[in-house]
């Protein structure tokens, strides 16, 4: 695959690093690993440079059609970022997703992700989404569906071990 596929990692960190770092909340992932160089997540950056987000009951959030079955959307503040959609339930853990593509939020703020609109996003995930791996595809929203069988046969996981030898700390939390 030619494509610059971005990777991040993200973890619900065990109690004694969240403690040490502050964190509070249950739902929170923290990105611990990322490869390639992709700006469209920097807005979930805190000040002192940690990237996350919580996983959020997608009910909330997303009127689906009938074909895509999304449980949990990946939020921050009042920031759907995306939903996670599985078309296929024999694989729970791969799903789809792309960001919020308004040019305004509901709020009437700028939407953070909306120069990022034509992107997607493919998950690998545990069966309680506690462990995340996340690839990004610049300007794949089109065909993110597609990426999304590539992801289930097997067809990417050359470029994802290549990206998992790749990935570097993206903050120290003291793992």
């Amino acid at each position: 695959m030619k494509q610059d596929i971005a990777y991040f990692k993200f973890l619900n960190l065990p109690e004694p690093i969240k403690k040490a770092n502050n964190i509070r909340s249950k739902k929170r992932l923290d990105c611990i690993q990322y490869s390639g160089d992709y700006k469209g997540l920097d807005c979930l950056k805190n000040n002192k440079g940690m990237l996350f987000f919580y996983k959020t009951p997608a009910r909330e959030f997303v009127n689906a059609d009938s074909q895509r079955v999304a449980e949990w959307s990946l939020t921050k503040s009042s920031l759907n970022v995306t939903s996670l959609f599985i078309e296929d339930l024999d694989y729970p853990e791969l799903a789809y997703g792309y960001p919020n593509s308004s040019r305004l939020l509901n709020n009437g703020d700028k939407n953070p992700f909306y120069p990022y609109r034509n992107d997607g996003y493919l998950f690998i995930m545990n069966k309680d989404i506690t462990e995340l791996e996340m690839l990004v595809i610049p300007d794949s929203r089109n065909l993110i569906r597609s990426f999304y069988q590539l992801l289930i046969d097997g067809e990417l996981d050359s470029n994802i071990n290549q990206l998992r030898q790749q990935a570097q700390a993206f903050y120290d939390y003291g793992l």
